[in-house]
């Protein structure tokens, strides 16, 4: 642990005084200056400690011997050691970044003390100090990443309703025009596309389907089955924020399934790559898609349509007149007819949905740990992959420089959650500390040279931030969606285009990263400047003025039940910073009167997203953000009245989005 001349100390002679500093630069060699005001210690008539030990006259000559300021250098910040204070602030949560408050921290304890009415130090610990957290910038760019996937989820829904309509329609068709089973497996085809285009709702089949039993029966059954899987029904976000939107999942849910292992499932698969070799245009579109799936929402772990394509050879009419030899040829293990597309897949989302039973039932945990030991190895090119790259360095210590204390490790780990919309109970927090008690009988003065943080050393996550967003627009510049602006929650566009957000998030990130590093020997450069302008008034940028409380439903089910998180608001946490490695610093004014003490720690106060969880049936949709939002308002916004709000709103009768069997 730490020492500091803030924890009780054994009684003993010490310095008659102690000065923090009023203010630290950090240069761009990566040094650090530190200057000290003595002119409020040269005026005191205090120390009675010194003047009994040493006489008055003593103590009054010494004093009148220093210099009105002192500088003290640290050539190069040596590693930290980060260690979380109190757990969440005690007060009405803020519902933006942009308003979290910047006083001492509300308690309820008598070791949370404050300042009062004493005149301290900027640097003194006793003053609060905010200090931008990971959180902060990586919500920001998270935000700009759901609105482009939500944008480029819309754009695509064109070609996706072309293709699958022309899919049906030509099915329908060649049913009737055809026997035995083919007849069966284009009526299979036309079955599974319309109930997967229409959205889990009858009503939207087209005519044709709805006015032919032969056709609406089988629909209705594959309708069924869908309506079922709470997978399919209940969309994650951002998929939740419109109908459109949720109309788009529950397409991609369906056509993701196996069809049965029948003669008629397997005709199935062979009319529709029949019907892709014969129309181009078609097939172009069915390409087209795909690949817009593999850039955005992410590649499947195989397609096993495609080695479902190169058993037929390209004789399609021939696997189907001669079924039997063609299923006979197959491998055992090969004989389930395929799905139309297969399901995208990233890092988490594999290792998530490989879980079985109670594993599933405490997913985000599971994940949190294989992240954090290395089972799940978030790596890879596209942006799907890079973004959940990003969220790897909060749970895997990514610098030598930087410890991380259990407590505060236990925050990163509920901001791994938070940022992916679910929810980990990371509230725990350390221990406050008190005064040290000593005999101050030393003609010295003890100049206090505590770290200096610019903002959360957090430099991996940083640095992958960038590199996700980077991938992002190398995805857009391929589609030619350079102009695409981002559609938030509230279905409204973005002012300016993803590509120009993401440009000037990865430059801030890079510059952030590099302010980042505690032992970084060059500091500087544009982006670093940008990123000091971005420090000094983060509270104007307008992505961060933004509510922050969004409800989510989680994408996986445990059995019957599903679970749901929402962000509530933002709190503050104390954040307690010491060397872990004393440094060498060098006092610029060279004198015997002073002591220089490292062995201290300076304490921020950091934002964090706080998030609450419900379970619900498999079924239930995700909770109104408007509802959510009103419940939590009505309690205060307290921390003590949470726990309950996303229950409350998931289960009111009749509220928006709360759709499904209790």
């Amino acid at each position: 642990m730490i020492l500091s001349t803030l924890a009780v100390a054994v009684l003993g002679s010490a310095p008659m005084a102690d000065v923090w500093p009023f203010r630290s630069k950090r240069l761009s060699d990566g040094s650090i200056e530190y200057a000290y005001d003595l002119t409020a210690l040269k005026k005191s008539p205090g120390f009675g400690d010194a003047k009994e030990a040493n006489g008055e006259e003593a103590v009054k000559k010494f004093l009148a011997e220093l210099p009105r300021q002192v500088t003290v250098k640290v050539p190069k910040q040596p590693g930290v050691t980060l260690t979380g204070g109190q757990g969440l602030e005690l007060a009405p949560l803020s519902t933006s970044f942009a308003l979290t408050p910047d006083g001492p921290l509300a308690t309820d304890t008598p070791l949370g003390k404050k300042a009062g009415a004493r005149l301290l130090a900027p640097l003194d610990p006793r003053t609060p100090k905010l200090l931008v957290g990971v959180e902060l910038p990586l919500w920001l760019s998270r935000q700009v990443q759901d609105a482009a996937l939500a944008a480029v989820e819309v754009d695509t829904e064109w070609m996706r309703r072309e293709l699958w309509t022309k899919v049906a329609e030509w099915a329908v068709a060649r049913a009737r025009s055809s026997a035995g089973d083919t007849r069966e497996g284009a009526f299979a085809l036309a079955s599974r596309v319309l109930a997967a285009s229409s959205c889990g709702d009858v009503a939207k089949l087209p005519a044709f389907a709805r006015n032919d039993p032969e056709l609406k029966t089988p629909v209705e059954a594959e309708l069924a089955k869908l309506s079922a899987d709470g997978d399919s029904v209940v969309a994650p976000s951002p998929w939740s924020q419109s109908p459109e939107l949720s109309c788009a999942w529950f397409r991609a849910r369906a056509l993701s399934r196996p069809f049965e292992q029948s003669r008629a499932g397997t005709a199935a698969v062979l009319v529709f790559a029949e019907l892709l070799e014969k129309d181009a245009r078609l097939n172009a579109l069915f390409e087209r898609t795909r690949q817009r799936r593999d850039r955005f929402v992410g590649a499947s772990v195989d397609e096993p349509f495609v080695a479902f394509k190169a058993a037929a050879k390209g004789n399609y009419e021939g696997a189907l007149d001669g079924l039997n030899d063609f299923i006979e040829a197959l491998p055992l293990t090969g004989r389930v007819p395929p799905p139309l597309v297969a399901w995208p897949s990233t890092p988490f989302s594999k290792f998530l949905a490989e879980l079985k039973g109670a594993e599933r039932s405490a997913a985000m945990d599971e994940l949190t740990a294989a992240v954090a030991d290395g089972r799940v190895k978030a790596a890879g090119t596209t942006w799907p992959e890079l973004r959940d790259a990003a969220m790897a360095p909060l749970l895997i210590d990514t610098s030598k420089a930087v410890a991380i204390d259990s407590s505060w490790r236990d925050r990163l780990s509920g901001a791994f959650a938070a940022l992916q919309g679910s929810h980990r109970d990371a509230r725990r927090g350390g221990l406050d500390a008190d005064d040290e008690v000593l005999d101050r009988t030393q003609l010295k003065v003890r100049l206090n040279v505590p770290p200096m943080l610019e903002v959360e050393p957090a430099r991996g996550a940083f640095e992958r931030q960038a590199r996700a967003l980077e991938a992002l627009v190398a995805a857009l510049t391929a589609e030619n969606l350079t102009g695409l602006k981002g559609l938030n929650a509230d279905g409204k566009r973005n002012p300016e285009p993803v590509v120009n957000e993401c440009k000037r998030l990865i430059g801030l990130l890079d510059g952030l990263a590099t302010l980042s590093s505690v032992d970084a020997t060059s500091v500087d450069g544009k982006q670093v400047a940008e990123a000091r302008r971005f420090l000094a008034s983060w509270r104007s940028e307008g992505g961060l003025k933004r509510d922050v409380r969004a409800t989510f439903a989680l994408s996986w089910a445990a059995g019957s039940e599903r679970a749901h998180a929402a962000v509530a608001g933002v709190s503050r946490r104390e954040l307690r910073v010491g060397f872990s490695t004393p440094p060498k610093p060098e006092v610029v004014e060279q004198s015997t009167a002073f002591v220089v003490n490292t062995a201290v720690e300076q304490r921020y106060l950091v934002p964090v997203l706080v998030t609450v969880g419900a379970i619900a049936p498999h079924t239930l949709k995700t909770a109104d953000r408007a509802a959510f939002k009103a419940v939590v308002d009505a309690q205060g916004r307290s921390l003590e009245k949470l726990e309950g709000a996303l229950h409350e709103t998931l289960h009111r009768d009749g509220l928006p989005g709360v759709i499904g069997p209790e």
